[in-house]
């Protein structure tokens, strides 16, 4: 039977497994040395970067499809004592190979490829017939000298040479050309020299240190080179978990990043390791049930940690290691045990190795790409190498190794000790008592340097691990102190609360951990009133026998929240810790009250706050008292921001800045972050607030209050800068949802938001049911200095629902609980609430005069967007008393409204305009638009592509549900489509893409559609 070849291609399986990633310029320079015809490049590159996947790749390409492949090997044999040309025999087996394996193995796949030239063929090729059996029956008989062995090796290369050279169009690809053979090095010689015209020579080559490197010289319009592949960047890595992502399931960029991040430090950025983590983390998801019909990006995340080595990766270690001698294998176990880059001395004592025979043992595991130089210190390629290669050493030798291995770094270390590794190695060696001193040391190193979150990291390890109840109660005091300035996860709590329950710490130690525990749980993990309780749980303990923490328990107790007790119980707790303020001595002791009485005080609204805050710029005498300071000023900006102290706010947090430049904290970063973005959406300073806003909730996920101000940020801006209703309400709902410990102005200005919307599409009832939560918190706490942001859409909301009487009420709450407080904002605001209940009560011109100095008082604090409401509520009143003639005003509130950016405050003044008859025009009269789209059709078309309802549609453009039928009618016809589907069937986009609307924003892999340009939406100039 014929065989035809090329039914089956080299990399026609390799190309379909998937993308090729941050190989271009690479593929670029292969292509076209294939293309400019005689060639010999050479595709370097160290094991795992993917040398053979670029040939194949390359080769399956095409142009290049009706080419002859030809592929062979080039064998390792042996065990690996020197490089392959200087091998001989070594007394663990015969290294020795057959003369042109690799060739002769790629032409015997030749019958497969290409039938060979009908023409009749030189006698010489008959030679090859000797030594691939396949084609001796499609060659010429063999010149009868060829029967010498001597004269056959004479012969051989000049046949190969002559038979490449009928075979028109030829790849010839040896892989591991460093391994080669004298008669293939000296064939690619003879090639080089003199290479027929249309063949081309590729060969793969490894660039671990000490290999061979092939030296050839190019003659004859030969073209010669060389193709270098390095494993890949983060950036690269992050393309190939991209791709992975697209076939498994949609994620959004920040998961993508974190998978992306965890798979290039675990691979070392090496393609092939990559690849097989995922799909084993991905099998292992599925396996577990975890995934149901696609794996979450977090269960994934989890289980690229938990995964064990792939199997792939398993083997092609044994594979490297294998050619090993004894020596070599010391080495690498010593080295696994060791876990980081160590000089090859302290190496060669580990394994018990003579140095002069480690230095060659090291050089062999180089060659093999087992390990590699960090600088002078040898290393694994990446960690999954490192674990596949602990895995190999069995328990009790790892025990023997990992004792030596502490001990020798004990004795090397020349700066500070490597305390994290001794930690590990102790355990590892089963001497837990001395593993948790040093992990304990370690965390205590950590804290002192201000690394909170390694510290915070170390200390919940060592209480989980410790088996002695004395020494978790220690330790869990340490980490209930340092967690409050780091992230705490649920862990922490966890191993906190078990010792708190279990281990019967003495009195003492059980009222400080409370105390510290309450600020974990009030920062982060838990909620205002189990912070709360936990801190009263903590004091009795405390003024029994320390009488400086127990003030300083009471300082924290001092702390107000919208979501804790009322207000006077706070205010007693900062009268009784001062009271005991004179018997504290402890510096950070003092720094950590003082903080927390400026913080307690300036939510309160109290004017003493401002004296306290100066103690707060006195000099720190260690990281821990700077950590405070920095902590109050943090707290002092967002509580000064929130009652209207904007300019104060601001110095706060650039002193808080000045004071973290030395340490590690995340949660007072985060802080400084979250409160940089109140007071931007504050100052009406919204170019790319969204983006903040949405990367700091990614950021910080793990700490609840710090997510939920930033969500809180990217759900205003979503709302009136986006005009993207549904997705404002979804984030500030989950806003409300997350925050623990709020201070005023999550849950305010979350539900203020949403009522908003609802009254803006004729719900009062709805509106006020959004504030009725809020509005409860307010009259139980008596919290009145935070009510700023809802009490006047509060006011609408009942007055709109019939319930005047409650709203007059509440705010003569509101003015009472104020009437002593520095609180500026609130103040505006309730100046604001009593214009609305004079429009209420039909005084128009009362109304307009509060309103127009709310307004002014606004703008002198910095805030834009309350002003223009103050304005907006103002043109309301003069619209019903003198109807358009008062026009003007609603019209420059639209400018005020337009210069901020706020696209859905502009669109409601609009319709408020066209409900009292008024419709500007252009200055030219209507524009026609015939069949093609108008502005406002391009917005309402832009939603249904996105799957909106009309409902959607109509509160974020502030239409009515009917006008939008209209609209989608209308598309419908001028887009000659049959259904909704249909208008995004027909290909329409917006072409104008700065338009009206801005792009058809597609928010997907985590994209943050920008806000429109300042003065770019003139939709409504037209009806």
């Amino acid at each position: 039977m014929e065989r035809h070849p090329f039914d089956t291609r080299p990399g026609e399986e390799a190309a379909a497994t998937g993308g090729f990633v941050g190989r271009h310029e690479e593929t670029r320079r292969l292509r076209e040395a294939l293309r400019t015809g005689r060639s010999l490049t050479v595709v370097r590159g160290q094991a795992g970067t993917g040398t053979s996947r670029l040939v194949d790749e390359v080769l399956a390409e095409t142009e290049f499809a009706e080419w002859t492949h030809l592929r062979g090997t080039c064998p390792t044999t042996g065990p690996d004592t020197a490089p392959a040309h200087e091998r001989g025999t070594h007394p663990g087996g015969p290294t020795t190979t057959v003369p042109l394996g690799p060739v002769t193995e790629a032409l015997a796949t030749l019958p497969y490829r290409p039938g060979l030239p009908a023409r009749p063929l030189p006698p010489v090729t008959g030679v090859v017939g000797l030594v691939v059996p396949e084609l001796a029956d499609r060659l010429p008989r063999p010149p009868a000298a060829a029967d010498d062995p001597e004269v056959r090796r004479g012969l051989l290369p000049r046949a190969i040479r002559a038979l490449l050279a009928l075979l028109g169009d030829t790849v010839l690809i040896l892989e591991d050309v460093h391994h080669a053979d004298p008669a293939t090095v000296g064939l690619l010689h003879r090639l080089a020299d003199s290479m027929p015209a249309r063949l081309r020579v590729v060969v793969t080559e490894d660039a671990a240190p000490g290999l061979p490197v092939l030296g050839v010289r190019a003659a004859g319009g030969t073209r010669l080179q060389e193709v270098s592949l390095r494993p890949w960047t983060p950036q690269e890595t992050d393309d190939c978990v991209r791709r992975w992502l697209g076939d498994h399931r949609p994620a959004r960029a920040d998961e993508r990043r974190d998978l992306a991040a965890l798979v290039h430090e675990l691979s070392g950025g090496l393609p092939g390791a990559a690849g097989a983590l995922l799909e084993d983390a991905g099998e292992l998801l599925r396996a577990d049930g975890a995934a149901a019909h696609r794996p979450r990006t977090d269960a994934l995340l989890t289980a690229v940690r938990e995964t064990a080595v792939p199997l792939r990766l398993r083997r092609e270690l044994a594979r490297r290691c294998a050619p090993l001698t004894e020596d070599a294998r010391r080495i690498v176990a010593a080295a696994a045990v060791l876990g980081r880059p160590v000089p090859v001395d302290l190496l060669a004592h580990v394994a018990d190795l003579a140095p002069e025979r480690a230095d060659a043992a090291v050089d062999a595991c180089l060659r093999q790409s087992v390990l590699r130089t960090e600088g002078p210190c040898p290393a694994f390629r990446n960690p999954l190498d490192r674990r596949a290669a602990l895995a190999r050493v069995p328990g009790p030798r790892l025990a023997r190794l990992s004792l030596r291995a502490a001990r020798a770094l004990h004795r090397s270390s020349d700066g500070p000790p490597p305390l994290t590794d001794l930690a590990r190695l102790y355990t590892a060696a089963g001497r837990v008592r001395d593993g948790l001193r040093c992990l304990v040391a370690a965390a205590d190193r950590a804290a002192a340097t201000g690394d909170y979150a390694t510290a915070t990291s170390l200390y919940t390890r060592a209480v989980a691990e410790d088996p002695r109840a004395q020494g978790r109660i220690r330790t869990a005091a340490k980490l209930a102190r340092t967690a409050q300035l780091a992230r705490a996860g649920e862990d922490v709590v966890a191993a906190v609360r078990t010792v708190l329950d279990e281990d019967d710490p003495p009195p003492r130690l059980r009222g400080e951990i409370r105390l510290h525990l309450s600020v974990v749980l009030r920062n982060q993990s838990g909620g205002a009133l189990d912070s709360l309780n936990e801190v009263a749980r903590a004091i009795p303990d405390l003024e029994a026998c320390d009488p400086q923490i127990a003030a300083r328990a009471m300082a924290v107790a001092a702390i107000p929240s919208l979501q804790g007790w009322p207000v006077t119980r706070h205010q007693a707790w900062l009268d009784r810790a001062e009271t005991l303020a004179g018997r504290v001595v402890d510096p950070v002791a003092r720094a950590a009250i003082a903080a927390n009485r400026a913080t307690a005080l300036m939510l309160l609204g109290d004017p003493r706050a401002w004296p306290a805050a100066e103690i707060l710029r006195g000099p720190a005498g260690s990281a821990m008292e700077a950590a405070h300071h920095a902590r109050g000023l943090t707290n002092l900006a967002h509580a000064s921001s929130a009652l209207g102290h904007g300019t104060r706010a601001r110095d706060f947090l650039d002193r808080a800045v000045d004071g973290l430049a030395d340490s590690s904290s995340p949660y007072l970063e985060g802080l400084v972050e979250t409160g940089r973005l109140v007071l931007a959406w504050h100052a009406g300073q919204w170019h790319d607030l969204y983006a903040a806003a949405d990367r700091t909730t990614r950021d910080y996920r793990e700490i609840p209050d710090l997510t939920a101000e930033a969500m809180l940020v990217r759900g205003l801006t979503a709302l009136h800068v986006l005009g993207d209703v549904p997705r404002a309400r979804r984030d500030l709902a989950e806003a409300a949802a997350t925050t623990r410990y709020d201070t005023g102005f999550i849950l305010t200005a979350s539900a203020a938001a949403t009522a908003r919307v609802h009254l803006e599409a004729g719900r009062p009832g709805q509106a006020g049911d959004a504030v009725e939560e809020v509005l409860r918190r307010l009259e139980r706490t008596g919290g009145w200095v935070w009510a700023a942001e809802v009490l006047p859409v509060a006011v609408e909301a009942l007055h709109g629902s019939g319930q005047s009487s409650r709203a007059r009420r509440l705010v003569d709450d509101f003015a009472a609980g104020i009437a002593d407080r520095d609180a500026p904002a609130p103040r505006i605001a309730l100046a604001v609430c009593r214009a609305l209940l004079a429009r209420a009560a039909d005084r128009p011109d009362e109304a307009v005069g509060l309103l127009a100095d709310a307004e002014t008082r606004w703008r002198q604090l910095g805030r834009p967007l309350d002003a223009a409401r103050a304005a907006e509520a103002r043109g309301r009143c003069l619209l019903d008393l003198y109807g358009e003639s008062a026009a003007g005003g609603v019209q420059d509130v639209v400018e005020a409204y337009r210069h901020l950016g706020a696209r859905w405050d502009v669109a409601r003044c609009r319709r408020l305009l066209r409900s009292h008859a008024i419709v500007t025009t252009h200055r030219r009269g209507r524009i026609g638009y015939g069949d093609q789209l108008s502005p406002r059709e391009q917005e309402v078309a832009r939603l249904v592509v996105q799957g909106r309802a009309n409902r959607d549609i109509a509160e974020s453009l502030v239409l009515s549900t009917r006008t939008v039928e209209h609209h989608v009618a209308r598309i419908m016809r001028k887009l000659n489509a049959t259904s909704r589907t249909g208008i995004a069937l027909t290909g329409w986009r917006d072409e104008a893409g700065s338009g009206p609307g801005g792009p058809p924003w597609t928010v997907t892999d985590g994209a943050v559609p920008p806000p429109p340009r300042n003065g770019n939406d003139r939709s409504g100039d037209r009806p």
